[in-house]
């Protein structure tokens, strides 16, 4: 175990005395109106007629599980591979977004491949709301809505992939209507989709919907969703919400099929490299009643905008007692770029009651993106 932890370590800091603290300027050239070159992403335009960027994101993973059943677990991997395209057509109130998975763990034999993660259209006509339309994520987790570039850990927590709206991931098929009010301040999200999550067979096997309806108030103005306070907020960032989900039940749900209802409460805090948030879950579900669980998470900079150590503890409570799951993790940050090059080590220690095991967990992940 000694030897394997080494290794995870010294992947990290190997990465860590590699890389420069230095992010690429933009690099923008124009004639006759068409604009080429990069802005943290390849960008084509012209005028207000039509935008493109592009950009991918990779994140390489080691990670090492000392667990007390089975064999222990040693590896290298590519955690996530993300191609996205996004922009707009017509004009600036008619955007796009595509997003791409080219090493998913998706197939019925464990090998990866390429999956559809994004292909949304969003409709920006009026002032007060805009619709998007397609295939997207379902926005009631406030963890699991976040891009997976932002997250202040390797991954996200036990207790947010547990409960997600439709039973199955936090993306789904549908439409949605969204809005904002005096400057962000508050801000709304009802959704109806499928139910049935992404890339199956059937988009929708029954003819029940997944609805859901979240709010947000941010009382000191727009805060971001993104984990961290990497840009060493001066102005103190608060956000407090609510959401609601109805799942009307499918057979494709992987954990807990047939009808649920689940509601997720959430808070939020950045100020001055120092940030916090924190999540509650409580499902009905018919098969599954009375399962809940949470998180608790926070950071805080040692040296701003580039070197963060944070904590986070998380519960599962499948129903009923004697089976909770809890994970507490501690984590390593350190920011080249922001988010778009960082370097993360997170060591945590799993235990599950039904099973009556607990794993140590040590993940170093190294993420840039181009």
């Amino acid at each position: 175990m000694k030897i394997k932890t080494a290794l995870s370590i010294f992947t990290g800091f190997f990465l860590f005395a590699v890389q420069p603290y230095v992010e690429a300027a933009p690099l923008l050239f124009e004639k006759d109106g068409i604009q080429v070159g990069y802005d943290k992403g390849f960008v084509v335009k012209a005028k207000d007629q039509f935008s493109l960027k592009f950009g991918a994101w990779i994140q390489f993973q080691h990670e090492y599980i000392n667990t007390d059943i089975g064999a222990n677990q040693s590896t290298f991997k590519v955690a996530k591979g993300r191609l996205r395209w996004s922009g707009y057509m017509f004009n600036p109130n008619l955007g796009y977004v595509i997003q791409l998975e080219v090493a998913d763990p998706n197939n019925a034999d464990g090998t990866k491949d390429v999956s559809l993660k994004d292909f949304a259209i969003d409709i920006k006509h009026y002032e007060r709301f805009k619709i998007r339309i397609g295939q997207f994520k379902v926005p009631f987790n406030r963890q699991q809505m976040a891009f997976f570039g932002d997250l202040q850990f390797v991954d996200t927590s036990l207790a947010s992939k547990s409960f997600n709206a439709n039973q199955t991931n936090a993306r789904d098929i549908g439409i949605m209507l969204s809005g904002k009010k005096d400057d962000h301040k508050i801000e709304y999200f009802v959704g109806l989709f499928n139910g049935n999550g992404i890339n199956q067979a059937s988009d929708n096997d029954n003819t029940q919907y997944l609805t859901v309806a979240r709010v947000v108030f941010n009382p000191f103005g727009r805060m971001s969703i993104s984990e961290s306070d990497v840009n060493d907020s001066q102005d103190k960032q608060v956000s407090i919400g609510a959401a609601f989900a109805h799942d009307g039940g499918n057979t494709n749900a992987v954990t807990t099929p047939g009808t649920a209802n689940t509601l997720g409460l959430e808070f939020a805090y950045k100020h001055q490299g120092i940030s916090a948030q924190a999540e509650y879950y409580f499902r009905d579900a018919r098969n599954n009643p009375n399962a809940q669980g949470g998180y608790i998470q926070g950071g805080i900079f040692v040296k701003p905008e580039e070197v963060e150590v944070a904590v986070r503890y998380a519960l599962v409570n499948p129903s009923g007692s004697g089976n909770d799951i809890e994970e507490l993790t501690a984590g390593f940050n350190f920011f080249f770029a922001g988010h778009r090059r960082k370097l993360q080590i997170d060591l945590s220690n799993i235990s599950n009651d039904a099973t009556d095991t607990d794993d140590q967990r040590i993940r170093t992940q190294y993420q840039i993106s181009f």
